[in-house]
């Protein structure tokens, strides 16, 4: 019997079917042979180091960051300036959040957040981890907790917090980021960022395949060692004070900016280190112009001026060149090279003592003095108070002083140089180098760091460190006297404190111009340097103004804020009056 047409067609399909299964199969073999291959070889260490992150976990503890206090002479309590604050994050995970637009809402009622921004995040269906605000308080959690959000999570943090926020703001800097990572910038957080943060911890434990922690599978560990924390020399009702008087002087006088550093100059104890204008170090990202964040009593050099001159006097008073008795003529003028240089008053004196150099600030006495020294021996003096050295003071940022004009070996260089221009400085150096005065001819190291408190709560406490003999204790002795005689006799009389001897000196420097040709015109530098109250000096004070418009000269504007600030600091140490009120 013949098979029929239907029979045919039926096998021919079936046969078909089965060949297209059997291709089928063939094709899902090597793919899943291909794919196997592609995770075993191709792909293999990426895969493996997936394994190992599903098996394994890996969790850095975070040490506690050191903070940092100052207290004041009243009271052994510290005062913080730089502390960490625990705070929390709010954070959302969008698969598990169904009613995602009534999510949203309540979160804007509660966060004072816009819904539509919440409801974007929210809306991310395969994002794991969305954060929608930081720095919320315990009990502002407790509050949003009790609502039960669905979706809705928290994560502690550790903010770094500064309660006085612009006070010393240059001294301390601030907790910023480098790209991810969180380090201190600036003054002492950048100083001792390592010393302040600590040491990582880690515990990394081993997982099932479930994600789920093995007890006993613990592989190793170690305890993260927290950070330092740092006490600082400075006095906060002294910094207070400083910060407040310095804007008002710049206000007053309408100055770009300036400083006021106040020293210890037995020990170098940076005892107030203030600027302005200054920053908020809770709000250092505000800032656009990142040069405020530098510490400029540390960093910008300047030309000094006639601050300068007492240094010029002790060269040669050290080396018995001259003594304060010592007369010269002053023709108003002295032709160096080829330039005449000028009084500032432009006079004639005549017959004029050393110590009446100083009180008029007469710049041909103090080039009389230059020409009388070696000028190998007036380099060497000037680099041993220290004027083109780094102070060491435990700030980042400070910049060396500079002296390399007298490499030329002109006399005009060396004639200018006298009084305290052609070479630059930073205020922190001019201060500590007149300190030798103070100090019976020794130049001690400036430090700010009082002691650190370590995490096993061992301190480690910074000693006074002189640095060398400068002067004779004679000569120190004999540069007081003068500098007395300045303030009680001379220019600076409006630095006056009454009941008190104080030794000081005015000066009032040119600024350079940018090109390096000559000088600006009608703009100067104002800076008043004294010490007391004599014969035991208990402080230093530098007054520095840049570009005053409203006087013509330092004795007019730095020694009165000299006067006030000496005023306020006899009081606040209750120092009783060394000679009769007038």
């Amino acid at each position: 019997m013949k098979k029929s047409y239907s029979s045919l067609n039926c096998k021919n399909v079936f046969i078909v079917r089965l060949y297209i299964l059997i291709a089928f199969v063939i094709l899902l073999f090597f793919l899943i042979l291909f794919r196997v291959f592609h995770i075993q070889v191709v792909k293999n260490d990426f895969y493996k180091a997936l394994a190992q992150n599903q098996h394994e976990f890996f969790s850095k503890t975070m040490p506690r960051r050191g903070e940092i206090f100052i207290k004041d002479i009243y009271s052994d309590r510290l005062y913080p300036l730089a502390v960490n604050q625990e705070l929390n994050t709010i954070y959302v995970v969008p698969k598990y959040i169904q009613n995602k637009k009534d999510v949203a809402d309540k979160l804007s009622e509660l966060l004072e957040l816009d819904s539509d921004d919440i409801y974007n995040k929210i809306n991310k269906k395969d994002d794991p981890y969305e954060a929608i605000k930081d720095k919320l308080s315990d009990e502002f959690v407790e509050k949003i907790r009790s609502e039960e959000i669905e979706g809705v999570y928290f994560m502690p943090e550790i903010i770094r917090y500064y309660p006085g926020d612009t006070l010393a703001s240059n001294v301390i800097g601030f907790l910023g980021y480098n790209g991810e990572k969180r380090e201190g910038q600036y003054g002492i957080e950048g100083y001792y960022n390592e010393r302040l943060e600590g040491k990582m911890g880690f515990l990394e434990i081993e997982k099932d395949a479930s994600g789920n922690w093995i007890s006993f599978g613990l592989k190793s560990s170690q305890s993260p060692k927290d950070g330092s924390s740092i006490i600082l020399t400075i006095d906060r009702t002294i910094q207070y004070l400083a910060e407040k008087k310095l804007k008002n002087a710049i206000e007053l006088y309408d100055a770009s900016k300036g400083d006021i550093i106040v020293m210890d100059p037995r020990t170098g104890e940076v005892i107030a280190l203030a600027q302005y204008p200054n920053y908020n170090s809770n709000e250092y990202f505000k800032e656009e112009d990142m040069s405020v964040f530098l510490n400029s009593g540390i960093h910008n050099l300047y030309e000094p001026g006639s601050v300068q001159k007492p240094i010029t006097m002790a060269i040669g008073i050290d080396l018995g060149k001259i003594s304060p008795n010592t007369t010269y003529i002053d023709k108003g003028y002295s032709e160096v090279d080829d330039w005449t240089i000028k009084n500032s008053d432009g006079k004639a004196n005549g017959k004029q003592t050393m110590t009446e150099v100083l009180e008029k600030s007469l710049n041909t006495g103090t080039i009389f003095v230059a020409q009388n020294i070696k000028k190998d021996d007036f380099y060497d003096y000037l680099s041993n108070f220290g004027l083109d050295q780094l102070t060491g003071i435990e700030i980042a940022g400070e910049a060396r002083g500079n002296l390399s004009n007298l490499k030329n070996r002109k006399d005009i260089s060396y004639a200018t140089a006298s009084y305290g221009q052609g070479i630059s400085v930073t205020p922190l150096a001019m201060i500590s180098a007149i300190c030798v005065f103070a100090n019976d001819g020794k130049l001690m190291k400036p430090h700010i760091v009082s002691e650190f408190i370590n995490a096993d709560d061992t301190r480690e406490k910074n000693k006074p460190i002189s640095l060398r003999q400068v002067v004779s204790p004679r000569t120190a002795n004999i540069i007081s006297a003068m500098m007395v005689s300045v303030i009680e006799n001379g220019h600076a009389t409006q630095a006056k404190v009454k009941g008190y001897n104080f030794a000081g000196k005015t000066g009032t420097a040119q600024i350079p111009k940018k090109d390096g040709r000559g000088y600006e015109e009608d703009k100067t530098i104002h800076t008043f340097v004294g010490f007391g109250p004599m014969p035991n000096p208990k402080f230093a004070i530098l007054v520095k103004l840049d570009e005053p418009k409203n006087a013509p000269f330092a004795a007019n504007t730095t020694a009165v804020v000299f006067k006030e600030f000496a005023e306020m600091l006899v009081n606040y140490y209750n120092i009783p009056p060394t000679k009769d009120i007038e």
